[in-house]
Order: structure tokens, then sequence, then C-alpha cells
């Protein structure tokens, strides 16, 4: 049986996320916009995985005390009721040991969730970064700096110098427990992972729409779903004892 991997759906939830878990082995899974934890509880509970997708803004009350209006008028698609659905499934299948694979905003309410902050908007903050939010999200905008120690270098980093960049908002406070694996050459962060031995991983920029274009963007998911097809063999080895 493959593991099932629960991902958060976008306004439009485009079908880029399904077909990558497919094509890794997995069963993706698009969970309903909620922020109800008994309706949330029970569809996770058949779930090995959780893939957190890109979309809008996060509300800045989740990550900072006040916006400048500058940086108020840059924010667009917020949506309060699926900032709470995604942090409280992020600290739900930490808790439990659950892969998790944040990708652009992903990557933000990954960090947020576990308590780190965001960047409101790169431009307004710094003038001088490169453009990052480029309208063609499959086309290569800017190189990759890596942290050679890192567990994403061995499982991404190798062949991967340049990726795609569609977003305007950026991590910034790193949460405790989270490293940073990878920055743009303008400093701004574009790969965090997990400093423990589990699977929490993500990314700034969309491999799901590079999957032609090299074999490592695949990787990726693929190491995703083969740590939720461990966690299932786990979750079903403790459910026949």
């Amino acid at each position: 049986m493959k593991p099932v991997i629960a991902i958060t759906m976008e306004a439009v939830c485009g079908t880029s996320y399904s077909q990558a878990i497919e094509t890794a082995g997995g069963v993706p899974f698009v969970l309903p916009l909620t922020s109800d934890t008994v309706t949330l509880d029970e569809l996770f509970a058949s779930c090995h995985g959780l893939l957190l997708s890109g979309g809008g803004d996060p509300a800045e009350r989740f990550y900072c005390p006040a916006l400048t209006d500058a940086e108020r008028a840059t924010l667009s698609g917020v949506d309060e009721v699926r900032d709470e659905m995604e942090i409280y499934l992020v600290r739900e299948a930490l808790d439990a040991r659950l892969p998790v694979l944040g990708i652009c905003r992903g990557i933000q309410m990954l960090n947020l969730a576990m308590g780190g902050t965001l960047v409101p908007d790169i431009s307004t903050r710094f003038p001088k970064a490169l453009p990052h939010a480029c309208p063609n999200p499959e086309a290569f905008a800017h190189e990759l700096q890596w942290e050679r120690t890192s567990k994403l270098w061995d499982m991404l980093g190798h062949g991967c110098e340049s990726v795609n960049s569609h977003h305007h908002q950026a991590v910034d406070r790193i949460a405790p427990g989270f490293e940073i694996a990878a920055r743009a050459p303008d400093g701004i962060v574009e790969a965090i992972e997990s400093t423990g031995s589990g699977f929490a991983v993500g990314v700034q920029f969309h491999p799901e729409r590079l999957l032609r274009a090299g074999p490592q963007f695949l990787h990726l998911f693929e190491v995703f779903v083969e740590a939720c097809r461990q966690r299932q063999q786990q979750t079903d080895a403790i459910a026949t004892k």
C-alpha cells in the first residue's frame, strides 16, 4: 500500500503538487479548507505525511506585531482560516513524527508554525535584493548557495545550482530546531531543514514545476515519499501488535 500524503490547498490548487507526489510513488490527498480541528484530526488520521503548498500571504498577526503601510500594501491572498489550519497541521504532524515538506508559502508556514518569523516584503525591506516575484514560476530565476553539510544538499543540491522563484515574502528568523540549508546570492533564505532525525524540510522555490528540468527535483519528492512510507510501515507495525 502506498503512503497517503496530505496536501494543503491553494485557492486554486494546481495539479503539479499531486502529480509530483504520484510520480514519486505516493497517494496525494488534497485537504478541504477548514480550521475545525476535529475535522482535520479525522482527515489527517489516515495520512502519513504533509505537503504544504504555495499560495497567498499569511496574515500579519502570525508573524509581525505591526507592518508598515508600505509592507501592508504588498499583501495579497490572505486567508486566516488556511493559516490556522496549516499551523495546526504542522504541529500535529511533527508531534506525530510525520514527514513534512513545505513549498514556497509552505516553507514560510513551516517556519511560522514552529516559532520563526517572516520578511513581510523583500523589495521593501531589501531594495537591492534580486527579483524574487518572477512572473513565470517554471523559469530559472537565480542561483542557490548551499550549505554543503546540509541534508538537503545531499538529496537535492547536486546539480541544483539554479531554481525558479515566485514569492515576495521570505523566511526571516529561523524557528528553533531548524537551520538554513540554502540561500539566494542576495542572502534570502531558500531552504530550511529540521536539525532532528525526522524529515521536515522547506524550500522557497517550486520543485514540482521543475520535474522535467532535472532528476534532482523529482528526487526531493522521492525522498519525501520514502520517508512517509517508512513512517507508514512503523505505524502499521505498531497497529498489528
